[in-house]
């Protein structure tokens, strides 16, 4: 008997370094490291395919109707592409194992716990004794993930996988029972009671209901000046956004050069991101006032006036093959540079009533990165950041979308000022504008989509325009077929197909006109000309460069008309970085034929930025024309310097360089206020010699409801939303500020302008988060001097609009940390830690908390809430391996921000029964396995 618990012991601190983690909630994984240095990695067989990062796909899991994720990061060709294994396998909490340096893939397999191996260095792929045949093409390995196309890995793990390359969706079904799924049904059995300390998501997420009225936010921009005419100019904008009758209200006001009210614009506007409005519609954009109606794959484009929208469509999803018009707000003395996918793409210095739009912005198949950045006058550089996921059109079989905007064409709500004959250049201005589209999912390879319009010509005619499409997939491409007719008898065809090629993301589309079709959506083109077609060729990729990778558009366009005239255009766009600067460039080319001549034009730009030595903010652009003569036509540079915090420069040179003699110079010293920024600011032109001084005050008004009261704030709160934060330890855990609880000061907040820290009392008021579907605020606790607190999640998620704020209650609940060591006495009386043991902490509060000790014995227990705990060992474990505790230690933690004093506690293991040995077994404990191989016990 002796002997028999010697060997036990021995195996015990041995081969117990196989036991692997069971916890629930998480993947069967090893615990002990190796007990010796791994071999060398061999070198691969093959090279695997490079990922090219213009080919990512974020596709939805789905498993038994549940949604994994919304973002697993997939690569190359939709209909089958390159999946990562790491991240789906832990996602279903598989006993998966990658290691990318190794090109190794190793784990075990169901309940059976067959063994699992890829070895790419050997060309070998195992399930079990089942040899699976992979292609080099199959896999491609990063240096942190391998991925394994979907065709290849539902061959090598018991799922089968169903992609939907124009939904970006994946659903797996398991052919045997998966860990995630034997946790699930568990947790059905048995519910926790402690959900205190449960954190669910990695988001918090914050409503930002509409209320029935609010009081108003404003952003006010007033600029006033003397010019070398002895002109007084005086300038003003105002924004102003509010919540009335459950509606989110948004105003402007401008005026002109003299000081006199000139533009005017209103909206109420409802959203919601998920779809939620009008009941079984479930419409996501509800808008009354100066809006937009939708455009139309063929006929009409987006057109604004006064009247009312709704659609259905998300917010953030298109086809690829509709353009997009980028609409926002543009403040007084700010311009703006639009980069699709790091490629500039467009600019705006002049704002158009307010904003700056962006019109007809094409887009390449999967996540399209779009930054609009903007450069203030007082050397601020802003980024508003969209993700825009464009598909093919299909939509999921059943599923329908719905568009409709009415309005009076480009008529404002509040017309201030009449516009000027010259102004009038749309004969159909002012007169009743209609349209509405729909789509639906008739199977999940085939959308079919319908539309209709009623649109002016002039004062007294009209014309009724109807459109039926269908949307697929052929050979592998986004296919997209539409058909238009219109009351005068013309009519239109278009067909467009969507795919990569060679590695691009390549968009071909082709029109044939009859009648005179009116087609308002074709860039560049002539509508006042009847067309015969237009044809429209775009690729979207990244080239490699001397190690650098080279984001690349290329554009051509044709258009021919009726009398004759073609118009071809041409562009090609790059932009990349060298040592510490931003570059892009591009030319562009046009040439019109006519029976008569053939003119042609090639200009192109360069321009660049840099933060040099993050003192120096450095902007330059340079044009020049190519053809018809080579020269060039005009340098501009910008300086902004940081003298302080408050004080900042910026200086500006323009030159006309087919005129030498002509430049422009501009200077100005910026004063950052707590609650305002002030610019000084003069201009000289040497062509005129006219100079301008001026002075302009920018801030914000908002109401903060901590305050009670109006305050002054910088520049935000009217056009976005703000953020009431209260950070404040939560005693009684009902997660509301009482008066007994206390506040948490040096909580940061990032995501606005500026970082900012919670106050005295725990409280701070953000301006600035902008107005986006949705926006996101980080919260830090490195600050905090207890950092031993239980705390939401550090991202913050919500949706701001224009004049709201969102309440955000941020309640931290004390905890401690214990260090806990598990020993095993060896027969010399020595002590020597047990890894791979499972032990718990029970709490006198309900909360039980689960480790597995580590290659010394060791297992860190954290963000323990206040109580008392025992210790016990994992129930399961302890009955397979006989294991028991020599005595049971408790735990008191108090919640001071300390450490609770480290626990060791001692184990030993019973002798097996007699029965075993007397049938001439090897004494070893029950259920052992040799060294290396594991057994899942959450399946058990």
């Amino acid at each position: 008997m002796r002997n028999r618990r010697r060997r036990c012991a021995a195996w015990s601190a041995t081969a117990a370094l196989a036991i692997i983690r069971a916890s629930p909630g998480a993947a069967a994984e090893p615990l002990a490291p190796a007990a010796s240095a791994p071999p060398e990695a061999a070198q691969p067989a093959a090279a695997s395919p490079v990922l090219d990062p213009a080919s990512l796909l974020l596709f939805s899991v789905d498993l038994d109707e549940l949604t994994l994720t919304d973002g697993l990061s997939a690569y190359d060709a939709p209909e089958d592409p390159l999946l990562p294994v790491g991240e789906l396998t832990r996602l279903l909490e598989m006993d998966v194992e990658v290691l990318p340096s190794e090109r190794r893939i190793i784990g075990r397999l169901g309940e059976a716990r067959r063994s699992l191996v890829v070895d790419l260095a050997t060309g070998t792929a195992k399930d079990g004794p089942r040899n699976v045949p992979l292609a080099a093409s199959d896999v491609a390995v990063t240096d942190t993930e391998i991925y394994i196309r979907a065709s290849a890995l539902q061959r090598l793990l018991p799922l089968t996988l169903q992609v939907d390359p124009e939904s970006l969706a994946l659903k797996i079904t398991a052919t045997e029972l998966l860990p995630i799924q034997g946790r699930i049904q568990r947790l059905a059995r048995k519910r926790d009671n402690f959900e205190g300390f449960q954190q669910k998501d990695e988001v918090l997420k914050v409503e930002t209901p509409y209320r029935l009225l609010s009081l108003p936010a404003f952003d006010m921009a007033i600029g006033a000046g003397i010019e070398s005419d002895n002109r007084f100019p005086l300038r003003y904008d105002i924004r102003v956004g509010a919540d009335l009758l459950y509606t989110g209200f948004q105003g402007y006001l401008g005026s002109n050069e003299s000081g006199d009210p000139s533009t005017a614009r209103f909206v109420f506007e409802r959203r919601s991101v998920g779809g939620g409005l009008l009941g079984p519609l479930k419409a996501r954009t509800i808008a009354v006032g100066d809006v937009f109606t939708p455009g139309l794959s063929l006929g009409p484009r987006s057109l604004g006036g006064r009247g009312f929208m709704l659609s259905t469509v998300p917010l953030d999803q298109t086809n690829i093959f509709n353009r997009i018009d980028l609409r926002g707000e543009l403040p007084l003395g700010y311009d703006v540079e639009l980069y699709v996918n790091d490629v500039l793409r467009s600019g705006q210095n002049t704002p158009a009533k307010g904003r700056y739009e962006f019109l007809n912005v094409p887009l390449s198949q999967g996540i399209n990165v779009v930054r609009v950045v903007t450069y203030g006058p007082r050397g601020e550089r802003s980024e508003n950041t969209r993700i825009i996921n464009v598909g093919g059109g299909v939509l999921r079989r059943g599923e329908a979308t719905f568009e409709l905007g009415v309005v009076q064409q480009e008529e404002p709500l509040l017309l201030l000022q009449k516009p000027l004959p010259e102004e009038r250049v749309n004969p159909g201005r002012g007169g009743l504008r209609a349209v509405v589209s729909a789509n639906y999912g008739l199977t999940s390879t085939l959308t079919i989509a319908g539309a209709a319009a009623y649109l002016p010509l002039d004062d007294d005619d009209y014309r009724q325009l109807y459109t039926l499409g269908a949307r697929t997939s052929l050979f592998g491409f986004a296919t997209q077929l539409d058909l238009a007719y219109d009351s005068r008898g013309s009519s239109a065809v278009s067909l467009g197909m969507a795919g990569n090629v060679f590695g691009l993301s390549t968009v071909l589309r082709h029109a044939e006109f009859q009648g005179g079709f009116l087609d308002e959506n074709g860039p560049g083109a002539d509508i006042s000309r009847a067309m015969l077609r237009r044809s429209e060729l775009t690729f979207d990729g990244n080239l490699q460069f001397r190690g650098q990778v080279v984001p690349v558009s290329v554009r051509t366009l044709r258009n021919e008309y009726a009398d004759g005239l073609i118009d071809i255009a041409s562009s090609l766009r790059a932009s990349t970085t060298a040592s510490s600067f931003l570059i892009s460039a591009g030319v562009e080319y046009e040439r019109n034929i006519t029976p008569q001549q053939t003119v042609q034009r090639l200009n192109g730009y360069f321009a660049g930025s840099t933060f040099r030595g993050y003192k120096w903010q450095l902007r330059s652009t340079l044009d020049f024309e190519i053809l018809p003569e080579l020269r060039a036509r005009s340098l501009a540079i910008t300086a902004d310097r940081d003298i302080s915090e408050t004080v900042a420069l910026r200086f500006g040179v323009g030159q006309a360089l087919d005129d030498v003699s002509s430049f422009n110079l501009t200077a100005a010293s910026i004063f950052k206020l707590r609650f305002a920024d002030l610019s000084i600011n003069g201009d000289y032109n040497n062509a005129d010699q006219s100079w301008r001084l001026g002075a302009q005050l920018n801030f914000g008004l908002g109401y903060n409801p901590a305050l009670g009261r109006y305050q002054v704030t910088r520049p935000g709160p009217g056009s976005g939303g703000s953020l009431l934060f209260e950070a404040f330890l939560d005693k009684n855990g009902n997660g509301i500020f009482d008066s007994d609880d206390v506040a948490v000061p040096n909580v940061t907040l990032e995501g606005a302008e500026t970082k900012i820290r919670t106050g005295p009392d725990g409280r701070a008021f953000v301006t600035g988060v902008g107005a986006g579907p949705t926006s996101r605020i980080l919260v830090g606790l490195d600050e905090v001097e207890n950092t031993q607190v239980q705390a939401p999640p550090s991202t913050i998620q919500f949706s701001p609009r224009a004049g709201s704020f969102t309440t955000v209650r941020y309640p931290m609940k004390p905890t401690g940390e214990v260090l806990v060591s598990i020993n095993l006495r060896r027969p010399d009386g020595t002590l020597v830690g047990l890894s791979a043991a499972q032990v718990r902490l029970v709490g006198d509060n309900g909360y039980t908390a689960e480790a597995n000790t580590e290659f010394d014995g060791s297992a860190n227990f954290q963000n323990l809430p206040i109580g008392k705990y025992r210790l016990e060992l994992d129930p399961d474990q302890a009955r397979r391996l006989r294991m028991t505790l020599v005595e049971t230690p408790t735990i008191e933690i108090k919640g001071d921000g300390g450490f609770a004093p480290d626990v060791h506690a001692e184990v030993k293991f019973a002798p097996r029964p007699a029965a075993a040995a007397s049938e001439g077994e090897m004494p070893a404990p029950p259920t052992a396995e040799p060294a290396g191989q594991q057994k899942s016990e959450d399946s058990q």
